[in-house]
């Protein structure tokens, strides 16, 4: 009897380095909007569950700093859209495959281990990027934030992404850092 393994990874910072990118978008939108400026330090601190939170989280903690900024969740969504777009154009200028993924990836394939993406950045992006970076064949179903009405760390986002690709959940993993 053959058992059915299954991984599900988490993609920023696990797979590929996408903070150089993601800290082009974000500061890009920051000024625009008249804020500062982050370093690559301060994004891989706010990064991780998507770029309205990523932005919103930024401008909190600017204003902590400041005592002053007050902006409406209208902006916040003008923002996030503005990032989302500058992002999409630039995804892989500088984004880079971790070391040991491709050899890992192979490896699973050649051992029949089922494989998805479980994300918190939108499903066209994440798609792309993987496309991009040459490794989205490798992926049974990518599930991004908004695939299902839920998001990680919500356990649903790993299940119902390990249902879809008919794996086990007793023989499954996730490999990331959420």
């Amino acid at each position: 009897m053959s058992q059915k393994f299954t991984i599900l990874f988490d993609l920023d910072g696990t797979l590929v380095n996408t903070a150089p990118d993601l800290m082009h978008a974000h500061n890009y939108v920051m000024k625009k909007y008249g804020f500062e400026e982050r370093e690559l330090s301060e994004i891989r601190k706010l990064a991780g569950r998507g770029s309205k939170v990523m932005l919103t989280r930024s401008i909190h903690q600017l204003a902590e700093l400041s005592g002053k900024i007050k902006k409406t969740d209208d902006v916040i969504e003008k923002m996030t859209k503005d990032f989302i777009d500058y992002y999409s154009k630039n995804i892989v200028a500088e984004s880079t495959l971790k070391n040991g993924a491709i050899n890992f990836l192979r490896w699973c394939k050649k051992n029949s281990i089922l494989m998805g993406v479980c994300t918190n950045k939108q499903e066209h992006l994440s798609i792309d990027l993987l496309k991009k970076i040459k490794i989205y064949d490798f992926f049974d179903y990518v599930a991004g934030g908004n695939t299902f009405d839920y998001n990680k760390p919500d356990p649903r986002h790993l299940t119902s992404t390990i249902e879809i690709i008919g794996g086990d959940l007793n023989k499954s993993l996730m490999i990331g850092d959420s």
